[in-house]
């Protein structure tokens, strides 16, 4: 698993590559706390290079989700391949989730 955050036009575009799953999810959590506690007004999920993704690390999304929400920015996932927009379709998130 590998995460890359940047920022472009005034988005944060955070990638997530590989597989998002029970042994990477402390690591991923680790890397998006800077995004957790800055609040920005936009951010872009990239998953075009994530091949699995876990419940744990949803959750983990989730909380994303709330902080940006919270301050009243924007949070889109993008780019979901097949196998892992199953996943979201499954828990109920697409919606809230996934821009196309």
């Amino acid at each position: 698993m590998k995460t890359t955050i940047t920022e472009k036009d005034g988005k944060i575009i955070l990638a997530v590559e590989g597989e998002l799953d029970t042994d990477t999810c402390a690591q991923f959590k680790e890397d998006i706390e800077p995004l957790m506690n800055s609040a920005p007004k936009a951010v872009e999920v990239d998953m075009k290079d994530l091949a699995y993704i876990s419940s744990k690390a949803l959750r983990i999304l989730v909380s994303l989700q709330q902080s940006v929400l919270a301050a009243g920015g924007t949070l889109a996932a993008t780019n979901v391949a097949p196998g892992v927009r199953e996943v979201f379709d499954m828990t109920g998130l697409s919606a809230s989730f996934i821009k196309e």
